[in-house]
């Protein structure tokens, strides 16, 4: 049994079809289909249900999801080990919200690499939805979110607080029609939407980060944002707060699996805590 076939396993289990996982894979259809039977063979048992609409997990294949993405991240974690010179003897792969880097992560990698200089680092940028996933699944060992999912096998620790507030790049008296929903996690759209009692006029839902303020900015627009990261388009001129909107509490985590290596767990955040330009 090799990776590929658990790597064409993930890949249909993703895609919905055998099709569509054969694209993933760079294989044929019927490569993807004689994998998928011999890996059935060698378990003793069905992992999908195929009909005209692609293909579904079985209860077995579902269960096989987890140990099959484990194989494929410590093979994908070899690799990247054995081809790193001699004077790494650590890795990490991290991950943090795209909004987060160029005020924060950015110069946090720099001075992670000096301090800690034998450790080797694979880095992201993504979606707080992503990043949350990814660790869950074993694709990332850290991530610096500010909507974390707490699970029982991830610790996670507060980095900095900051909170969202409203601003507004248009009239403020006007900042009612000018409101334009902007993604900050799940839990928090839900708050915000009940506490202002309104609902968007314009339609639009941004998941930009940080090019959600330079997009209030040109259009003229409102929206929540984070404090920290508009405090020099606040200090510019740029937007402008709306005073007696509610704000809200938009803490950063630090996160990583419980399966990290617990010194360099302590270091890495030790690193973030002497680096972050945020009071905690």
């Amino acid at each position: 049994m090799d990776i590929t076939t658990f790597q064409t396993f993930l890949a249909a289990a993703a895609t919905g079809s055998f099709s569509g996982a054969a694209q993933r894979v760079n294989a044929s259809p019927s490569s993807v289909t004689e994998r998928i039977k011999q890996l059935e063979y060698r378990l003793g048992t069905k992992l999908f249900i195929r009909d005209k609409r692609g293909c579904q997990l079985t209860p077995a294949g579902e269960k096989f999801m987890g140990p099959a993405r484990k194989a494929v991240r410590a093979w994908e974690v070899a690799q990247h080990e054995v081809s790193l010179p001699a004077r790494f003897e650590r890795s990490l792969a991290f991950g943090g919200q795209y909004f987060l880097w160029d005020r924060l992560l950015l110069g946090w990698l720099d001075d992670v690499r000096e301090a800690i200089p034998d450790l080797a680092l694979r880095v992201t940028a993504g979606a707080w939805a992503r990043l949350n996933r990814d660790l869950a699944e074993g694709e990332l060992d850290m991530i610096v979110v500010h909507d974390p999912v707490f699970r029982r096998d991830i610790s996670a620790e507060r980095l900095f607080e900051d909170q969202l507030v409203l601003v507004t790049a248009g009239d403020p008296a006007n900042w009612k029609e000018d409101f334009v929903r902007i993604d900050w996690g799940r839990s928090l759209g839900l708050e915000i939407a009940s506490r202002l009692g309104i609902a968007p006029e314009t339609g639009l839902v941004l998941d930009l980060g940080q090019r959600s303020a330079k997009w209030l900015t040109a259009n003229k627009m409102a929206g929540y944002m984070p404090e920290y990261l508009v405090t020099p388009m606040l200090n510019s001129g740029e937007l402008t707060v709306i005073e007696d909107a509610p704000s809200f509490e938009f803490p950063a985590y630090v996160c990583w699996r419980d399966d990290v290596d617990p010194t360099l767990a302590a270091e890495v955040v030790l690193s973030f805590r002497e680096n972050t330009p945020v009071e905690s």
